[in-house]
Formats: C-alpha cells, sequence, structure tokens
C-alpha cells in the first residue's frame, strides 16, 4: 500500500475520531467528567493530530510504521466510541450536580482551605531545609541558566531523602492541583458577586504554588495545575462550548513552560528568542515531539524484542522480575548525550513495548476501568465533588504521556480521590454539627 493511500486513511481515523469527540462535546457534553472521554480528547489532539500530520516523516523513520499507525489511531476512536456507549446517565446525574450547586462556597467548604496550606508550607519548609533555595532547579533557571539541567537533577531525581521525595511528589500530584481548584472557585464565586478585586487577589494565591511546583525546574507541574483550574471553572459553568476561547487560553498557558525553557536556556531578551522558545514548546506538546519518543520504543523493541512484564518497574518485583526503567534506557539509547532522559510516551506505546499487540485491548480497558472513579463522584456533594472531578480528570491526562500505573499514584490520581473524598466527608460532617447548634441556639 502506498505512503499516499496510508496517509489518506490516517485522515479518515482521524476526522472520525474528531467527529466522536465533536457529538460528545455538542450533545453529551457530561460525559466529558468522565476521565477517559479527558483522555481521549488529549490523546487525539497531541498525539493522533501530529501523527497524521507527520505521517510521512514517522514512517521514514521505522522500520514497522504500520505499529505506530494502528496505535495512534485505533486507541483514540475505540476509546471514544466506547466511553460514549458506557456510564452516560451517572455522568449526567454527577454533572447536573456539578452544575446545580454553582453558588457562594460555605463557611464549612472553606474550612479545607487549612488542612491543605498547612500541608503544602509543611512540605515546602521541608523541602527547602534540604535543599536550599540557591541549588533548587528553579534558582538555576532564573539565575543560572548554565547549571539548570544538573540542578533540576539534583533538586529532584537525585534527593537521597526518599521521604521527602515522595511528600514532594505527592503535593505537586495530588495536594496543589486540589488547593489550586478550590482557590479557582472561589476566585470565580468572587467574579460573579461583582467583587472583581477579590477575585483577582484570589487568583494571585495561585502564584506561590506555580512556584513551588516548579521549584525543580520542571516545566510541567505548572501547566498541570492550570489546566485543572480552568477545568474546575468550566465545570461550574457547565462546560460552556466556546473553542476559540478555550484554544487561546490553552495557549496562554503555555506561556509559563516557554518562559521556563527561555529562561533554561539562557535566551537573550529579544522577541525571536521568546518566540523560539514558546515555538519548541507547542511542538513538544501538540507537533512532532509528541511523537518522537513513542518512536523511539517501537522502533527500540522492533530491532532488541518486548521488554515483558521487567518494562514496567512497579508491576516486575511482584512477578519475580528485575525491573528496567526502560524510559531512560530508550531515551539515553536515542539521545546518549542526554543523562538521565526519560522517553516518555503513552500508555499504549510503552505496554506495546512489553507486550506486544496485547496493549491495545489492555489499555483501552484500563483506560475505562478509570471511569469507576465516578462512583466515588456520586457519593459526593460538597465543592469537593467539582474539584475531584477537575483534579482527576487532568490527572488522568498523563495517560497521554507515560505509564498506567504511575498515573494512578505518581500523577496523583488515587491520591487526589481519596484526598477529595475524605474532606467531603469532613465539609459534611462539619455542616451537620453547625445545623445541630443552629438548631439548639434557636
Amino acid at each position: 500500500m502506498g505512503l499516499g493511500v496510508v496517509t489518506l486513511i490516517a485522515w479518515l481515523y482521524l476526522l472520525m475520531t474528531a467527529a466522536f469527540l465533536l457529538f460528545g462535546v455538542l450533545y453529551r457534553r457530561h460525559l466529558f467528567i468522565k476521565p477517559s472521554m479527558i483522555v481521549a480528547l488529549f490523546f487525539h489532539v497531541q498525539v493522533q493530530w501530529p501523527s497524521t500530520l507527520y505521517w510521512e516523516k514517522i514512517a521514514g523513520n521505522m522500520t514497522a510504521p504500520e505499529v505506530y499507525f494502528f496505535l495512534a489511531h485505533l486507541f483514540p476512536l475505540l476509546l471514544v466510541i466506547g466511553s460514549l456507549q458506557m456510564g452516560g446517565e451517572t455522568a449526567k446525574e454527577i454533572f447536573a450536580a456539578i452544575t446545580n450547586s454553582a453558588r457562594e462556597m460555605t463557611r464549612e467548604e472553606l474550612w479545607v482551605f487549612a488542612p491543605l496550606t498547612l500541608m503544602s508550607l509543611g512540605i515546602l519548609v521541608w523541602y527547602l531545609s534540604v535543599v536550599p533555595w540557591d541549588q533548587t532547579g528553579l534558582y538555576a533557571v532564573l539565575f543560572r541558566p548554565e547549571n539548570s539541567t544538573l540542578a533540576r537533577e539534583q533538586s529532584l531525581k537525585l534527593l537521597s531523602n526518599k521521604t521527602l521525595k515522595y511528600a514532594y511528589s505527592i503535593f505537586n500530584s495530588a495536594i496543589a492541583p486540589v488547593l489550586a481548584c478550590l482557590i479557582g472557585i472561589k476566585a470565580l464565586n468572587h467574579w460573579q458577586a461583582r467583587r472583581v478585586g477579590r477575585a483577582f487577589l484570589t487568583i494571585l494565591l495561585l502564584l506561590p504554588i506555580l512556584i513551588t511546583v516548579s521549584i525543580t525546574g520542571a516545566r510541567g507541574p505548572g501547566v498541570m495545575i492550570l489546566l485543572a483550574v480552568i477545568f474546575a471553572v468550566l465545570l461550574v459553568k457547565g462546560l460552556p462550548f466556546r473553542p476559540g476561547k478555550i484554544a487561546l487560553i490553552l495557549l496562554l498557558i503555555l506561556t509559563l513552560p516557554a518562559v521556563l525553557d527561555f529562561l533554561r536556556r539562557g535566551g537573550s531578551l529579544d522577541p525571536s528568542g521568546v518566540t523560539n522558545s514558546y515555538k519548541a514548546i507547542v511542538e513538544r506538546t501538540i507537533g512532532y515531539g509528541m511523537t518522537e519518543d513513542a518512536q523511539w520504543h517501537l522502533q527500540y523493541v522492533t530491532n532488541h524484542g518486548l521488554w515483558g512484564v521487567a518494562g514496567i518497574e512497579k508491576l516486575a518485583p511482584w512477578f519475580g522480575v528485575r525491573p528496567v526503567d526502560i524510559l531512560n534506557v530508550v531515551g539515553r539509547y536515542y539521545r546518549p548525550e542526554g543523562g538521565t532522559i526519560s522517553a516518555n510516551a503513552a500508555t499504549v506505546f510503552l505496554y506495546y513495548a512489553c507486550f506486544g499487540w496485547i496493549a491495545l485491548p489492555l489499555c483501552l480497558v484500563l483506560t475505562w476501568l478509570l471511569d469507576l472513579a465516578l462512583i466515588i463522584y456520586r457519593r459526593m456533594t460538597t465543592v469537593m465533588l467539582t474539584v475531584v472531578a477537575a483534579a482527576c480528570g487532568i490527572a488522568a491526562v498523563n495517560v497521554v504521556h507515560t505509564f498506567y500505573t504511575t498515573v494512578l499514584v505518581t500523577h496523583g490520581f488515587l491520591v487526589i480521590l481519596i484526598i477529595c473524598f475524605l474532606l467531603d466527608r469532613v465539609v459534611m460532617s462539619l455542616t451537620v454539627l453547625t445545623k445541630k447548634r443552629t438548631v439548639l441556639v434557636a
């Protein structure tokens, strides 16, 4: 089959996936509180689009390009078709609960800021007591860009205190997005009540969170925080369909990693330098760069064989197999000058590198299983329902970027679910106590 014919088929798959997603946006909007629908949307935008636009280049790089082709196009298409068919009534019920309860946060709901803020401050103080400010990745990016790569590795990846490393990871992936979503919702409350000044001051509270999650010099965590906040606000407003405005907001969000990338490279303060950094981030996020690591993994196993369960570090010990950090092995194989590079790719590509074609149905089922979170959602009644739907939804996006098992714990999907459910129970208990006191006083 000629390359031109395959390209046309790729466009057909792309347009079919886009049509199903558009149908969901226009007529089944409530389904986008399901993590699987959000994964399908981001995979479509971040992987399927560049895989189609750059297909000829991708095919020229690979010995077996058909593997990449089917994984990149069948996965999102089948995922969105299945997601449209499952859990519709439950999603509609939860979506209605979120949109119908759009109101000022109660005093009991505001209480949740206290433990989250105290935990955040505690972790930050602990981190800075071990890694001084002038040795953090963010400090290097701002003031010593020539040392930024080494400083970033030392400030987290090479951190000897494992307890602190896990605590900071939980803050980045779970505590920070939950707290940020609460701030975003409170700012929206002020805005809707025409308290513009308070809304602006509340939004400013996001700055210390963004600084803290970026303290290692990493560019991704800040973006995920902002995405969660935007999603929470959109959920409260009923997910209005304004593609132009949403696209503009997303492009503005990419300014954060672009600025960090610009500073890390020690770029000159001129328009061309800033523009080049921004283009590089966009290319890495929704361009050819999103396909490159996946190509490496598939080409590597084509040449050397599948990894098996050893390729999944968190599962390998359970099977008595020595784990292999395939993200680093493959990354260094194709970019040996990259040091401790991690060649991250979507779960479906990584699982193919481990298990072959069984990865496609396996990844579909695993992604649909994320929707079991709706069982927890429907038991929540406070502002934490909106927060958990937004924060878990954005955490699920990491299925497009790394291993499924990593998404569940390291990227906070399960941790967010637990934190939000517990805080919801606490708020409900406080509400009951307040009502009892009111009755006694009356």
